[in-house]
């Protein structure tokens, strides 16, 4: 029987929910600007623009190591402000058999307290055998940038 775990995280938005998935609608390769010491190179090998069923090729640093992996755009819904990718190609295939990750921004309007904005990474994944850790690192890798990205937009 397969078995399929899933993690996530929340991370709390300063800025605008629009903004924030905007860039990661429109923007994805702008990672490479705001993170050069993560991201070496961010390239569409296949579809047009970043958009359903369009594949990515990241370049960057992963802890120790150097990783080039494909990932694949399954699904991008505007009205409800999420994204998810799959890894097609390199070393996550290599530790599990599906590896997912859904980005949403959550508008969760204002209160007297606090903004409710945030975006919430979903990783969704399937080991290769049990011996393989948990995706943790990947959550970790998209709180920084969620985090970078959203210090970018409240400072313009």
């Amino acid at each position: 029987m397969v078995q399929t775990d899933s993690i996530w995280v929340k991370v709390d938005l300063k800025s605008s929910p629009e903004k924030v998935y905007g860039f990661f609608r429109n923007h994805l390769g702008d990672l490479v600007d705001l993170f050069p010491e993560t991201y070496q190179s961010i390239q569409l090998v296949e579809g047009q623009h970043f958009s359903s069923g369009s594949v990515v090729q990241f370049k960057f640093q992963f802890g120790d190591e150097l990783r080039a992996e494909k990932w694949a755009i399954r699904v991008v819904d505007d009205v409800k402000k999420y994204i998810i990718y799959e890894a097609v190609e390199g070393d996550p295939l290599k530790e599990f058999k599906v590896l997912r990750a859904k980005f949403e921004v959550v508008n969760g309007g204002l209160s007297k307290v606090r903004r409710g904005n945030f975006t919430k990474w979903t990783v969704e994944f399937e080991k290769a055998n049990q011996n393989v850790a948990s995706p943790q690192n990947y959550l970790e890798l998209f709180v920084k940038i969620s985090k970078g990205v959203d210090a970018y937009f409240s400072k313009n």
